[in-house]
């Protein structure tokens, strides 16, 4: 018993970590895959609320000791993506908030590679 129990005390498996944070990216692009039929201000609102759910699913997440610093930029990173996708969800005609979209969006999944997140990397 006494292993069982020190052996949960580093925090959960990195299979498990990179399961759920890839189930968390995962659901995110199968919900906005989901919103075509609506207009595009529709989208973008849905969208918002999609990153919004990642986000928070993706902060709860607790990674292996060895993950925890790469994990903590990459949520800061998504941070950054929810707050240039709600600029841009407002001012959907804007260039340049549409390239600190893309911009923000490639440094995210840079970071999710790094982790080895499939399904987080682009």
């Amino acid at each position: 018993m006494l292993g069982v129990v020190v052996a949960g005390c580093g925090g959960p498996d990195r299979e498990t970590f990179v399961r759920e944070a890839n189930t968390a990216c995962r659901d995110r692009a199968a919900g906005q895959e989901a919103l075509g039929a609506l207009s595009t201000a529709e989208q973008l609102d849905a969208s918002t609320k999609l990153y919004e759910q990642e986000l928070a699913r993706l902060k709860a997440l607790e990674p292996p000791e060895e993950d925890r610093a790469e994990h903590a930029r990459w949520v800061r990173a998504n941070v950054e993506v929810v707050s240039a996708w709600r600029r841009y969800a407002a001012d959907a005609d804007s260039r340049a908030a549409r390239d600190r979209v893309l911009d923000r969006f490639d440094r995210a999944a840079e970071l999710a590679g790094a982790l080895g997140l499939a399904q987080c990397d682009g």
